[in-house]
């Protein structure tokens, strides 16, 4: 045994510097795991300190000061939160493109919308992005409320190619942001007609018709996406968010479950799949579900939000309001929270809340024909944005003229003239006075 022990010495002691190297990166993956797993579990605080530590083992990598930058901000520490980003934006070189467009999807991932624009927005200035970057950018813009923005960073391709589809399409997605509905529906219909396979346009109408409370119509017309493009996941997720508002929430699970056959790990379907279960009263596959989905990428917006609609038909109006918020804190944009949101705010008697929010929902395009008029009442209780609130009751009257709900709204925002004092002399009895 003894003779033997020199041979064994050196295989136990192998490479002690690579041993301590794959020891250090299992602890930064580990670390990473920590703070990801508190974040689902609505802990900030702690996962920062997670992500904190991360970033001390691997200064090099910006992922973890991205991650910390979102545990700042969801623990509502936006100053500390700026600064994990100034942190990350330090280490990426400002002048390589390549670097920067990395960083913009980190900040996609982690929902970071406005850094991402603004950094897309200094790469386009330098004609540094393709034209696909660019409908990219255009679409970011659009759906944060900023459609003269949009405009501008599509007027390179269109100047270049007036009549380019996907352009197009984006150019009509813009005019719906910017409440240019009839224009929008003529630019979609003439693209569509031109190209019926062109699905992004198709995908872009049948979310107007959705919105606009016509779910049916929503239906037939992804029925015109056939062949392999309706396998295509956005067209399967949009699919089953057409059953889901028709209440066919089996048919919407069975085909999420069969896109979930071909890609385990999406989990935007994942997430909508959790949604149908807690429809069909399934409430602890659901969670299952939900779990998983946090476990993959945590605080993901529809996962928060099937939470927090669980938390709702549980009567836990608090706790929604809560989660819906939380939701929101990971995404600003994501519209179906929103429109939870105002209307939990609305039954609190929280008023200036909801038409905030609703109003945060009007200016994404995401608003349906119910949402519209409850925004415009709004106003007209309010006495506030009277001439958007005007703005809003046109648009619906042109699709609907004369509908005696709407010209009565409309003339509850339309200011009454004031009648001027006189300024001539004033008779009494008879006689002048002045």
């Amino acid at each position: 045994m003894t003779a033997s022990l020199p041979l064994l010495l050196p295989v136990a002691c192998k490479d002690p510097e690579t041993a301590a190297v794959q020891a250090r990166a299992e602890t930064y993956e580990s670390r990473l795991a920590e703070g990801r797993t508190l974040m689902a579990a609505n802990q900030p605080e702690s996962a920062a300190r997670a992500f904190r530590s991360a970033s001390n083992m691997a200064r090099e990598n910006v992922e973890p000061l991205l991650l910390l930058a979102e545990a700042h901000r969801a623990a509502g520490s936006k100053g500390p939160a700026i600064l994990a980003l100034k942190e990350a934006e330090g280490i990426a070189p400002g002048d390589d493109p390549a670097v920067q467009k990395q960083l913009v999807e980190l900040y996609l991932g982690e929902g970071h919308v406005a850094e991402a624009i603004t950094t897309l927005k200094g790469l386009r200035d330098n004609k540094e992005l393709s034209d696909t970057e660019l409908l990219a950018l255009a679409r970011l813009q659009a759906r944060s409320g900023d459609p003269e923005g949009a405009f501008k960073s599509l007027e390179p391709i269109q100047s270049q190619r007036p009549d380019d589809s996907d352009a197009k399409v984006v150019e009509a997605e813009i005019l719906l942001v910017k409440g240019e509905e009839l224009l929008a529906a003529k630019l979609m219909d003439r693209l569509i007609e031109e190209n019926p396979g062109l699905v992004e346009a198709r995908l872009l109408r049948v979310r107007y018709f959705l919105n606009s409370g016509y779910p049916e119509v929503a239906e037939q017309d992804i029925a015109g996406v056939v062949g392999n493009d309706a396998k295509r996941p956005e067209v399967v997720l949009m699919r089953a968010r057409i059953l889901t508002r028709l209440e066919k929430h089996a048919e919407a699970a069975e085909a999420l479950t069969e896109l979930l056959e071909e890609s385990p790990d999406n989990v935007d379907a994942l997430a909508q799949l959790a949604e149908a279960r807690l429809n069909l009263g399934k409430n602890n596959e659901a969670q299952d579900l939900v779990d998983k989905v946090l476990r993959i990428k945590s605080r993901y917006p529809r996962a928060l939000f099937v939470r927090a609609r669980a938390l709702e038909a549980q009567g836990d109006k608090r706790g929604a309001e809560e989660s819906y918020s939380y939701a929101l804190s990971a995404d600003p944009h994501f519209a179906p929270a929103l429109s939870r949101l105002w209307r939990i705010q609305q039954e609190a008697g929280e008023k200036s809340e909801a038409q905030e929010t609703l109003q945060r929902l009007y200016k994404l395009g995401e608003a349906s024909l119910e949402e519209k008029v409850a925004l415009a009442q709004m106003y007209a209780d309010s006495k506030s944005n009277l001439e958007r609130g005007r703005k809003i009751v046109d648009e619906l009257l042109q699709r609907e003229p004369g509908n005696p709900k709407y010209v009565a709204l409309k003339a509850a925002l339309t200011p009454t003239p004031t009648k001027k004092k006189s300024t001539g002399p004033i008779i009494l009895r008879g006689g002048r006075y002045r």
